[in-house]
């Protein structure tokens, strides 16, 4: 199955290298604005209704704000590729009480085994991933027979989302077809 939810860049290391450097130098701003913009609030909140448990994985956490959210309620893990994003994540944590397991990783390689988590949390990072296939066949693996996908992006798939039906239709990587929450400009 070939996904077009958008343009993949023709070097992926070069564009991994790019966002990493990107979110390394901005990190405490993309923090604020996270923080302070009621859009990326509003954005964000579309995903906690999804979130089933025990275990709960948020691939491309960012700064943690999702994580501080619901933390507290489940066993939660976490990867993100950006050091400087990861550390920034855990003093959040840290300020709002609350533990989870973050380390620095890639989504197209996550280093769990197979069907590990009930839900797997994607939100505003997905379309900057430059395979998406991987990196959805990584989420789909880790994810437990019964869990969800849960994905907020501001990027729709031009396709008009050819890779969620895709599971829903062929169940390819998971037994049960994926909840994938979109959320766009309103």
């Amino acid at each position: 199955m070939q996904f077009d939810y958008s343009s993949e860049p023709e070097d992926g290391a070069q564009h991994t290298e790019q966002y990493d450097t990107f979110y390394s130098r901005f990190a405490s701003v993309h923090d604020l604005l996270v923080k302070i913009l009621p859009i990326w609030r509003n954005w964000l909140k579309h995903a906690l209704p999804w979130i089933q448990g025990p275990r709960v994985l948020e691939a491309s956490f960012g700064t943690g704000y999702l994580l501080t959210q619901y933390a507290g309620q489940f066993e939660t893990y976490g990867i993100d590729l950006n050091r400087r994003l990861a550390q920034v994540a855990k003093e959040n944590l840290r300020q709002s009480g609350l533990k989870a397991s973050l380390q620095v990783a890639n989504v197209e390689s996550l280093p769990y085994p197979a069907a590990s988590f009930d839900s797997v949390i994607n939100t505003m990072a997905f379309t900057a991933y430059p395979d998406g296939q991987r990196a959805l066949a990584e989420i789909s693996r880790v994810l437990k027979p019964g869990g969800g996908i849960v994905m907020v992006d501001i990027n729709y798939p031009r396709d008009g989302n050819k890779a969620n039906r895709g599971l829903e239709s062929r169940r390819r990587y998971h037994p049960r077809p994926a909840r994938i929450v979109r959320e766009i400009w309103r």
